[in-house]
C-alpha cells in the first residue's frame, strides 16, 4: 500500500485528510513541520507523496521542503502542498521549490483523492521507468540491445510519463508526430532543404518528445494558458529547457547519437522564432535547427486548431492563414511556402482518441 503523509497543525484538517484517504493508503499524520523532518530522516522507507501545509508555526511547508531537497532520498518525494492563500506569489515560490502541486483549503473529500489518485500514478510510472532505465543501462553495458530498440524504449519513456501526467499533451505529441511525418515527407520529396533523408524516421520519432519538459509543469499552466500570470508564463516558457536537459541526462550516457541530438534539437529550439524574439536562446534564421523550425510549423498549427493558448479555436482555414501571416517572423518564410503546399493534406487528417 503506497504511504502518504499529511502535515498540517491544524488538527481538523489533519483529521479531514487522512479520512478521505485512509482507505486507499496507509497515512501518517503529522502536527508539525519540524517532526516531519525529523519522520522523514529517520524513515527507512519514505512515504510516497507528502501532503503538506503551507502555514505552520516555527517551521513552514517552504522550509520542509527545501530541506527535503537537500536530503538524497528525500529530495525525489513528490511534495503536494495545502494552503488557503490565493496569491500567485506564494504558488510560483512553491513551485520553484520543487512542489508538484497545490491544493487549496477548504478542499473536499473527493477533490483530494483524485488529485493525490494523479500524484501516486506518476510515482508508479517514474518506479516503472526508473526499473526500464535500470534494464536499459544493464543492456547497453552488454552491448545486448542494437541502437533503435534503445531510441524506442527512450520515446516510450518519456511519452509513458507525458500520457500520465497530461492527456492534453500525449495527444498534441501524437498529432505533431503524425504532421511531422507528412511534412518531411514532403521536404524529401521535394528536395529543397538540407534535411538528411537517412535521418527522417529519427527525426519524426524524436519529435513526439518535443514537449517533454511539460511533464514538470503545474496542471493550470497545461490546461489554462490564456489566463496566466507573468510568472507562470515565464515557466511555462521553460519547458523547452527542462525537455531538452532531460534528453540532455541520457545524451551524458549514450555519446553521438543522431536520435537525441534530434529530440534535444527539437525540445529546446521548437519556440525559436525566425526573427530572433523566440525562446529559450533568442536564435534566429538558419541558427535554428532546421529539425526545429520545421516542427514549429506543425507544433502552432495544432495548438491553432485545439487550445490556441486560451481562445477559441481557430479552422483549418485561418490556422493556415495565420502561419501564412507569421511567416518571416516567427516561421522559416520557404518552409511555410513548403507546409501550404500540403495544408489541404494536413487539413485531411483525423485522429481517434486513444
Amino acid at each position: 500500500m503506497h504511504k502518504i503523509m499529511i502535515v498540517d497543525d491544524n488538527m481538523t484538517n489533519l483529521i479531514m485528510a487522512k479520512k478521505a484517504l485512509e482507505d486507499l493508503y496507509e497515512i501518517i499524520p503529522v502536527s508539525s513541520g519540524k517532526i516531519a523532518l525529523e519522520f522523514l530522516q529517520e524513515m527507512p522507507e519514505p512515504p510516497d507523496v507528502v501532503l503538506l501545509d503551507v502555514d505552520m508555526p516555527d517551521v513552514n511547508g517552504f522550509f520542509v521542503i527545501s530541506q527535503m531537497k537537500n536530503v538524497e532520498k528525500l529530495s525525489r518525494i513528490p511534495v503536494v502542498f495545502l494552503t488557503a492563500q490565493e496569491d500567485v506569489t506564494t504558488e510560483i515560490e512553491g513551485y520553484s521549490l520543487g512542489a508538484v502541486d497545490y491544493i487549496r483549503k477548504p478542499f473536499t473529500a473527493t477533490l483530494l483523492r483524485k488529485r493525490i489518485d494523479i500524484h501516486i500514478r506518476l510515482v508508479e510510472a517514474q518506479k516503472h521507468n526508473e526499473r526500464v532505465n535500470e534494464q536499459l543501462q544493464k543492456a547497453l553495458s552488454e552491448k545486448i540491445h542494437n541502437i533503435v530498440e534503445l531510441e524506442y524504449a527512450i520515446v516510450e519513456m518519456f511519452t509513458s510519463l507525458m500520457s500520465n501526467r497530461s492527456f492534453i499533451i500525449s495527444e498534441h505529441s501524437r498529432r505533431v508526430q503524425a504532421y511531422m511525418s507528412v511534412f518531411l515527407d514532403h521536404l524529401i520529396e521535394t528536395r529543397q532543404f538540407s534535411v538528411d533523408a537517412n535521418d527522417v524516421e529519427i527525426i519524426k520519432f524524436a519529435s513526439k518528445m518535443h514537449d517533454v519538459g511539460k511533464i514538470c509543469l503545474s496542471d493550470r499552466c497545461i490546461a489554462d494558458m490564456g489566463d496566466l500570470s507573468i510568472q507562470e508564463k515565464e515557466f511555462t516558457h521553460a519547458h523547452t529547457i527542462l525537455g531538452a536537459e532531460a534528453v540532455k541526462k541520457v545524451m551524458d550516457v549514450i555519446s553521438d547519437n543522431r536520435f537525441l541530438r534530434y529530440a534535444y534539437n527539437m525540445c529546446r529550439f521548437h519556440h525559436e522564432r525566425w526573427d530572433g524574439k523566440g525562446y529559450p536562446d533568442k536564435l534566429m534564421t538558419d541558427s535554428i535547427p532546421i529539425e526545429a523550425r520545421i516542427l514549429s510549423i506543425v507544433n502552432s498549427y495544432d495548438i491553432f486548431r485545439t487550445t490556441n493558448d486560451g481562445a477559441n479555436p481557430l479552422t483549418h482555414n485561418e490556422a493556415i492563414n495565420r502561419i501564412r501571416l507569421w511567416s518571416g517572423t516567427h516561421f522559416d518564410p520557404e518552409l511555410v511556402d513548403a507546409f501550404l503546399n500540403i495544408h489541404l493534406i494536413i487539413g485531411d487528417m483525423r485522429f481517434e482518441q486513444t
